[in-house]
């Protein structure tokens, strides 16, 4: 762990040196908030998680505690989370966010490596979200970093944040880094994981904070009722510790930094990514 914060310090400091302004709140933004949590308890074919759906129940809390409003917030747990339900949402999301709005998608469920069939994939695989109707013998039934990122570069604004809480998260984003009562947010009997480092989530215009890195798996903890990521994420909201300036207001940059620290505190074979783009301007969560 000492190591990879040797190695990576001065790429992070220069990343979050850059673009330090802040987007603020005006009159005319809207928001829109997509939270997706799947335990998979209605899929036979995939095994269960704990508190997916716990986490996406406690994500929106913490942005109504923070003053967003519950009809800015669109919700998909459990049976609701197909492959169809989420384009749409997304899909709905990307079409009504103008370029004055915020956007921000959470997910909180598996995470999935496939053998990449387009042949775009320097290592040879494809990462993926797990739909809750997923069958995984039909790599069709994934939504993979491909088709996300296809349903992200429909969007017209420049503010928002996709966060991702599930195993091998980081190899969605090209940006790669790599205990009794913890559980992986993984399918890892069904399918090897990848191993190189090419991802096609491409949301140059939003950032875009996962879990774990590309080659690790993103660890729930019953202790905590929570994924670990999520725990600290729902933590820095709620009591306002990841308010690192101390001006009453959280950003991405300060949640996730926040979020970061202690997960790898917590668990240290855990490493969370973020990446944005080299001009992004940051935007406040809190309102």
């Amino acid at each position: 762990m000492k190591l990879r914060a040797i190695l990576f310090f001065p790429m992070i400091l220069l990343l979050f040196l850059l673009g330090c302004s802040l987007v603020p709140e005006n009159s005319d933004m809207d928001f829109y908030a997509l939270i997706i949590g799947i335990n998979y308890d209605t899929n036979p074919l995939v095994n269960n998680l704990n508190y997916c759906e716990d986490d996406a129940n406690s994500m929106e809390s913490s942005l109504l505690d923070n003053g967003w409003d519950a009809s800015e917030i669109t919700k998909l747990l459990g049976p609701a989370a197909t492959k169809a339900g989420i384009e749409n949402a997304l899909n709905s999301i990307m079409s009504q966010a103008g370029a004055k709005d915020l956007v921000l998608v959470y997910f909180s469920g598996h995470g999935f490596t496939l053998i990449d069939l387009s042949g775009d994939e320097e290592d040879g695989y494809d990462e993926a979200i797990v739909p809750v109707d997923c069958v995984p013998s039909d790599p069709a039934t994934f939504l993979t970093d491909d088709e996300l990122g296809t349903l992200f570069k429909t969007a017209r604004t420049q503010k928002g944040v996709f966060i991702v809480d599930s195993c091998y998260s980081g190899g969605l984003i090209n940006r790669p880094v790599t205990m009794t009562s913890l559980t992986p947010k993984s399918l890892d009997t069904l399918s090897p994981r990848g191993s190189g480092g090419s991802g096609d989530l491409d949301v140059l215009i939003f950032p875009v904070m996962t879990a774990a890195s590309q080659y690790e798996e993103s660890w729930e903890d019953h202790s905590l009722g929570h994924g670990i990521f999520t725990y600290f994420l729902i933590q820095g909201l709620t009591v306002r510790s990841a308010d690192r300036n101390g001006d009453g207001f959280i950003t991405v940059r300060e949640l996730f930094h926040y979020a970061e620290n202690h997960t790898e505190i917590y668990i240290p074979i855990q490493h969370p990514v973020m990446r944005f783009p080299m001009d992004f301007i940051d935007i406040l969560i809190t309102r």
